[in-house]
């Protein structure tokens, strides 16, 4: 994970997203993008009866905010040694990182975050969406991936690959609900011939699957969940609901996610 992306927008869980950014990179010998990102273009629509919603004073301030920000961040980062770029664009959050998200391994972000689920969604890039107040700064603890043998787990997993390499401990969790449920042997296969030996584990559902992924990840220490993202749009997730949903609103263990 040497090409790491990392937007930026001014909330209480910026630090965590920085902080995490930067000691992936060292733990990973990366480069991170900042990246910030206002569609300004958008900001300024026409009301029916003349004049600007937004008027040019206000997008005026906007940028010179933008700007500002990206010179504390530079001199803020001048002492860290870690390789970075700050990029300030005219443009929506989720289409900038799409669009850098093409030459990025994962994207950082912020499980607070209201866009963490569509950037999960719309990115083909795996997201690593860190607690509020709970910065990875360490990968070396246990791991846990949530396998149920669909593409999108396939995908997380494999994303997770150089994390994987360098944790203490790798651990498969299938949740059984049904006999023909997927197992997780063959994950466990592909993963040892990367060097990761991970041990196997099979539970029943006990109340939510949510839960059941939570309880068995907090019993072995674990400081990442490895998971698939499901949901064909932001709104039909948001409506049905499901495990994606319930992890990315209540996890206070960091979620690399893939769809």
């Amino acid at each position: 994970m040497r090409s790491i992306l990392c937007p930026i927008d001014i909330s209480q869980s910026l630090d965590d997203r920085i902080e995490t950014a930067l000691a992936l990179a060292r733990i990973c010998d990366g480069h991170v993008t900042f990246q910030i990102a206002t569609p300004f273009a958008q900001m300024a629509v026409w009301e029916p009866f003349g004049g600007a919603a937004v008027s040019a004073y206000a997008l005026k301030e906007a940028r010179e905010a933008n700007e500002k920000l990206a010179a504390e961040l530079d001199a803020r980062f001048a002492s860290q040694d870690v390789p970075f770029s700050i990029e300030v664009l005219d443009a929506e959050r989720i289409t900038a990182a799409a669009a850098a998200a093409r030459f990025a391994d994962v994207v950082v972000g912020s499980l607070t975050d209201p866009t963490i689920e569509e950037m999960s969604l719309s990115l083909r890039c795996p997201v690593l969406g860190v607690p509020r107040g709970l910065p990875m700064l360490t990968f070396d603890k246990p791991v846990l991936i949530a396998w149920d043998g669909g593409h999108e787990a396939a995908n997380a997993m494999r994303a997770a690959l150089p994390l994987l390499q360098i944790s203490g401990q790798v651990h498969l969790l299938t949740v059984r609900e049904k006999d023909n449920s997927f197992p997780a042997a063959d994950a466990a296969v592909y993963l040892s011939r990367h060097g990761v030996h991970a041990e196997t584990h099979e539970r029943e559902r006990s109340g939510s699957i949510t839960g059941t992924i939570t309880e068995t990840a907090e019993q072995i220490g674990a400081g990442l969940i490895v998971m698939g993202l499901y949901g064909h749009s932001r709104l039909r997730e948001l409506l049905l609901g499901g495990v994606s949903r319930e992890m990315l609103d209540g996890s206070r263990i960091p979620l690399l996610m893939a769809h």
